[in-house]
């Protein structure tokens, strides 16, 4: 944990001032154990490994512990990094580009391996944190420890250890994955600072009945619950399906003048020619990622929209991403 973090994190419980109350170790302008403690209702909170502990996920209830257990050990397996990931994040944030960063606080709602992390820091932010409440937070931390702009912290999407201090806010594939996807947006909403932005993607109803009706209760009856190593393997025979389709024919057809005008009629094109250029672990990761979520949720533009209309945001985009989920764009005006 950086020093300067201290100016933006608050006590999750009465919004006090987090004070350095011990350090046992310090590497290389990272304070790597230490405790934390509140000004206010004097709670205490430990820093291991560099990274400030706000929430435990043992400690939050069924449905999210098993939702954080899963995801960090995803991001754990998951490490690999691919230079298509700056495209695929602003495809996500649209119309935000690498510019908009530039100088600004930054908040990230649900870090996961901190890639996003990653892309915000090098686009000149000045401060970026991201926050996770799963064990891939450890490698968040790894792969961003060098970057002086940022910043990984452990912590529940619910009650959130910062001051309403940013200039943007982003969450991209996590609020579907909540018990409430709506409260998440509205808690990450509430650290950004009058004037701010907010940016966040979902899951999409519209064109997703194939998956609510047919792949969703495989998931939630077995594919969530069994083991995870089990798991991985066992995603490797439809991920092979998958790479056989968009490697052989949604990419070829797509990229082809004469075969784009035939691919549009094809099953869930958009999506896949999207995909189509990812190699076979990243391939793996999005099939893994869609069997492994304890909680998925769906959700309808208009809900979507009752989201952004609830907040009193300003200058609001919201728009298709793939034919197949919303990405969202607004001002805050607190």
């Amino acid at each position: 944990m950086k020093r300067k973090l201290l100016d933006y994190v608050r006590c999750p419980s009465c919004s006090g001032a987090i004070l350095l109350e011990s350090v046992a170790r310090f590497e290389n302008a990272e304070i790597v154990e230490g405790q934390l403690a509140c000004d206010g209702c004097e709670r205490t909170f430990p820093i291991t490994r560099g990274i400030p502990r706000f929430a435990a996920p043992e400690k939050l209830g069924q449905d999210k512990a098993a939702t954080a257990e899963n995801f960090g050990w995803q991001w754990q397996h998951f490490s690999h990094s691919d230079d298509l990931y700056a495209d695929q994040f602003l495809g996500w944030i649209a119309p935000v580009r690498p510019e908009f960063f530039r100088g600004k606080v930054v908040l990230e709602g649900g870090c996961g391996k901190g890639r996003h992390t990653q892309l915000a820091a090098g686009w000149a932010a000045r401060e970026v944190i991201g926050f996770d409440l799963s064990d891939a937070v450890e490698i968040a931390f790894g792969a961003t420890r060098n970057l002086e702009n940022a910043h990984i912290v452990q912590a529940d999407i619910y009650h959130l250890p910062f001051a309403r201090i940013f200039d943007y806010a982003f969450s991209v594939g996590v609020l579907h994955h909540l018990p409430d996807p709506q409260d998440g947006f509205r808690s990450l909403a509430a650290k950004v600072k009058d004037g701010g932005h907010l940016s966040a993607w979902v899951y999409g109803a519209e064109n997703n009945q194939w998956i609510t009706r047919g792949i969703n209760p495989l998931r939630e009856k077995f594919s969530s619950r069994i083991d995870r190593r089990a798991l991985l393997h066992l995603s490797k025979l439809p991920t092979a399906l998958l790479y056989a389709a968009t490697k052989l024919v949604y990419g070829p057809l797509n990229r082809s003048d004469a075969g784009s005008s035939l691919a549009r009629h094809l099953f869930y094109n958009d999506y896949l020619n999207a995909i189509s250029t990812f190699g076979w672990r990243e391939q793996h990761t999005i099939v893994f990622d869609h069997l492994v979520a304890p909680t998925s949720h769906y959700i309808r533009r208009e809900e979507f929209e009752k989201w952004w209309h609830d907040l009193q945001a300003k200058d609001v985009m919201i728009g298709w991403h793939n034919r197949n989920s919303w990405r969202g764009f607004g001002r805050i005006q607190n």
